[in-house]
């Protein structure tokens, strides 16, 4: 399964988006049809909308208080970190502010 498909599955699971359109435009940053070509044309998250997710992961990490919310958030944030360190070879995203 690719993590672009696996971050949207345990995003629904934890409450953070209601449809796939959200995750493309609100936390990657993409037009809402993004993700639905991205997993038509079997393939994952491009650079930009991995630092994107991630960047909208981490604040949402910061404002949610139940366990299950920030154990959820806590594993797509060390995927999409581990994704652009591996398959990127981006060494670091420093933590900033999304609007």
């Amino acid at each position: 399964m690719k993590l672009l498909n696996y971050t949207y599955i345990k995003l629904l699971e934890i409450d953070e988006v209601e449809t796939a359109e959200e995750l493309s435009k609100t936390w990657c940053k993409k037009n809402r049809n993004w993700f639905a070509w991205q997993k038509h044309a079997g393939h994952d998250f491009s650079i930009d909308a991995a630092i994107n997710c991630l960047a909208r992961t981490r604040h949402r990490l910061a404002e949610r208080k139940d366990k299950a919310g920030q154990s959820g958030l806590a594993e797509v944030e060390q995927l999409l970190c581990d994704y652009l360190r591996h398959k990127h070879k981006v060494a670091e995203i420093a933590a900033g502010e999304v609007t």
